[in-house]
């Protein structure tokens, strides 16, 4: 009889019985939150949009951190130094994308909507909008390299497709986002393939971990015999 090997670099986390269907649509939810918010995000900043751009990225901001606690979850019990590095990287993605919510999500339209109520005829948000920008571009090329290196966890463990299928994906939606952020159309497709992509992954992760207790199962019950 062959010995059954297992992952060292894995630690079993024992969730609730009910809890390990829903995370497939749990890990997606803040993306997906994210691509409805996007569709009511106006395309241009005006004193007549202001207030519904405002709203917007007031209701995103505690949301786009949760992308990040999704990889966090897809994650849960690796220890390996990549698994980490993929942490580092998600984080990086919450504070990068939130600062660029924060500056020209909350404090531009702010602007649009002071020099409005003074008259003045151009507001000043061109140095906030590259400065929100640049911050927001390294946040999704965090957020694409923590993708990667949760695929690649998550391949080397199980070798599951759907951890490859969800990590390319992924890190393709990170190409649109980054040009257009969640703006619609593009931005929003772009969120929608990145809860997509996350969902993969955790069913890449749940498809080593049940043939992982499968083999457990039949060692058990081969030691009994």
């Amino acid at each position: 009889m062959r010995p059954v090997t297992h992952d060292r670099t894995a630690v079993p986390v024992k969730l609730p019985v009910q809890l390990p269907a829903l995370l497939p649509v749990l890990v997606a939810l803040p993306a997906l939150v994210i691509a409805a918010l996007g569709l009511a995000h106006p395309t241009f900043l005006t004193p007549e949009t202001a207030e519904r751009w405002r709203l917007a990225h007031l209701l995103l901001l505690p949301v786009f951190p949760l992308v990040a606690v999704s990889l966090w979850v897809v994650l849960r019990g690796e220890r390996g130094p990549l698994a980490w590095v993929s942490r580092v990287l998600a984080f990086g993605w919450a504070v990068l994308y939130g600062a660029l919510d924060a500056i020209a999500g909350l404090g531009a339209p702010q602007q649009v909507i002071r020099t409005a109520e003074r008259g003045d005829p151009r507001p000043p948000i061109e140095d906030l909008f590259e400065m929100g920008d640049r911050l927001g571009e390294l946040g999704v090329l965090c957020l694409a390299a923590a993708a990667a290196s949760a695929c690649v966890v998550l391949a080397r463990r199980g070798r599951s497709p759907y951890a490859v299928a969800g990590g390319v994906l992924v890190v393709l939606s990170c190409y649109p986002l980054l040009r257009y952020h969640v703006f619609p159309p593009r931005g929003v497709l772009a969120m929608v393939g990145i809860g997509l992509g996350l969902a993969l992954l955790e069913l890449g992760r749940r498809a080593q971990d049940d043939r992982v207790t499968d083999a457990g199962g039949r060692t058990a019950h081969q030691g009994r015999t």
